[in-house]
């Protein structure tokens, strides 16, 4: 969703929100003793790996008849706030749907963690 997300020419920019969350992932998996640069860098990458995983979640929950307009979308760059009213109108049960996808990120990314320290 993030048009920055996937550039490497413009930095990486995290809303509040979204960046208060992924904070609380990685206190949530016991990541609470790095050094602030190396912190900052496993935020971009969970930012990243959340916004490939939330855009997968629209695309398939998107009405196949408004995939296309979203997708050119992103594509333009257009501002947040107009995607997240085109999935407001367009998306069915959009609260939910987000909110599942966030549950599910979270989840998943917790069970990667307790996988890898219990294989070592």
């Amino acid at each position: 969703m993030n048009p920055n997300a996937t550039s490497t020419a413009q930095p990486l920019e995290i809303p509040p929100q979204i960046r208060t969350f992924l904070q609380s992932v990685l206190t949530d998996a016991n990541m609470t003793t790095l050094d602030d640069d190396m912190k900052e860098e496993m935020i971009k990458e969970l930012f990243i790996s959340l916004d490939n995983h939330i855009t997968a979640v629209i695309v398939d929950n998107l009405p196949k008849d408004h995939l296309e307009a979203f997708i050119k979308m992103n594509e333009e760059k257009k501002p947040q706030s107009e995607i997240e009213q085109f999935l407001k109108d367009n998306l069915p049960n959009a609260q939910e749907v987000m909110a599942k996808a966030f549950a599910d990120f979270r989840n998943n990314y917790l069970a990667d963690v307790t996988k890898a320290k219990n294989s070592n």
